[in-house]
């Protein structure tokens, strides 16, 4: 079959891989988290800073304002901190077990880590 005389080709734009792969992902479910994986990534975030909060308060018997603040704090860091090498993470974590450690709320400042290790991997994932 030959093509018209006037007939144009269209080149299709270039796709990356990455952009090919979300493609692939293949049915519903795998459409709407790639619609929505910043809103997801975001729900992930504050459930982390809620049950940190909430382990903090009720199991451990600690003050709530110092707890939300504490979430708080680390929730900056993770922020200001995303795009930082690894290893400055690994000297944050540590900081932050030891003082811990010092202040009595260790398994305390181990939630928190989590939280900052949650932020820290949701910002990342969002990012790429």
């Amino acid at each position: 079959m030959s093509e018209p005389e006037n007939y144009v080709k269209k080149e299709e734009p270039r796709v990356s891989i990455k952009q090919r792969r979300k493609k692939s992902i293949g049915g519903t479910l795998g459409t709407l988290f790639a619609e929505n994986q910043s809103m997801l990534m975001l729900f992930a975030a504050i459930v982390a800073a809620l049950a940190v909060i909430l382990t903090g308060i009720i199991a451990l018997h600690m003050p709530v304002v110092p707890v939300c603040l504490i979430v708080l704090l680390e929730t900056g860091i993770a922020c200001c901190l995303h795009d930082v090498p690894i290893w400055l993470h690994a000297i944050a974590v540590i900081v932050q077990i030891i003082a811990g450690v010092l202040t009595g709320a260790t398994v305390f400042m181990v939630l928190c880590v989590v939280e900052y290790l949650v932020g820290i991997l949701c910002l990342r994932y969002v990012r790429d």
